[in-house]
């Protein structure tokens, strides 16, 4: 009988793309150490990779009672990686006033005061709607594929909005391919790879050579500071997300 695989603990931070606040940085922890560890860690092969975006700390994990985590050094720890964090959310009364003290803005919205609730008005009828066949949607004209059949160099970086995308020569180190839906590259991927850039948690990121410094699926990230399993290093491979929060790489 094969032996159940035990989950994975969840990393003290995770980073994740959103389309108001830029990236959302997700705490899991607020102890130093741990906070401290994984951050050299998911950084270490892409330390210049965000280039000032805006940051907001995600406090709704953290459990009731957690100890307030070192506002100032951790964001003094993004800010030297590329992040500029401004403003917490979700966070407890107590992390939200010492976030306050380290100059964050608190983006936790009060609860409204209950109010009477006044007599509904009477219903008014509503007009029947048009025959169906006279408001059908007209379709959609697709977005083509984009095709790239030139080695991408470092700094170099292409993007296809609204769809799909697939390279037919290698993507180096430093080169970046972005994409609004999946990923196909029939050469060595060395660079890095974004796959449901506007938050398409059904994208997917192929290639016939895994070697990445960084994929992303709808703005769950994983670097690649440590080997990676033998069974898709330098070797066919597809990149998922499972529970549209974990990044899952499995060979083709």
């Amino acid at each position: 009988m094969p032996r159940r695989r035990e989950p994975r603990p969840a990393p003290a931070l995770e980073l994740k793309t959103t389309r108001l606040a830029g990236i959302q940085v997700i705490l899991n922890s607020a102890e130093h150490a741990a906070l401290n560890t994984h951050l050299t860690t998911l950084f270490a092969a892409t330390p210049d990779f965000f280039g000032g975006e805006a940051a907001v700390f995600e406090c709704g994990r953290l459990p009731a009672d957690a100890v307030s985590p070192d506002w100032a050094w951790l964001m003094q720890e993004l800010k030297s990686r590329g992040l500029n964090p401004f403003a917490v959310q979700n966070a407890s009364n107590e992390l939200a006033a010492a976030a306050a003290k380290a100059g964050l803005l608190v983006l936790n919205a009060a609860a409204p005061a209950p109010v009477a609730a006044e007599p509904a008005p009477e219903p008014v009828p509503e007009p029947l709607p048009e025959p169906a066949a006279a408001l059908a949607p007209q379709p959609a004209t697709p977005v083509p594929t984009r095709i790239i059949d030139k080695p991408l160099r470092s700094g170099q970086r292409v993007y296809a909005a609204g769809g799909d995308i697939v390279v037919l020569a290698a993507v180096n180190p430093g080169a970046e391919v972005i994409a609004d839906g999946s990923i196909h590259v029939y050469a060595p991927l060395k660079g890095r790879a974004l796959a449901g850039a506007r938050g398409d948690v059904t994208a997917r990121i192929f290639t016939t050579h895994l070697e990445a410094e960084l994929v992303s699926i709808a703005g769950v990230y994983r670097t690649f500071d440590t080997a990676l399993d033998a069974a898709v290093a330098k070797k066919p491979a597809q990149i998922r997300l499972a529970d549209a929060s974990q990044i899952v790489i499995e060979p083709l």
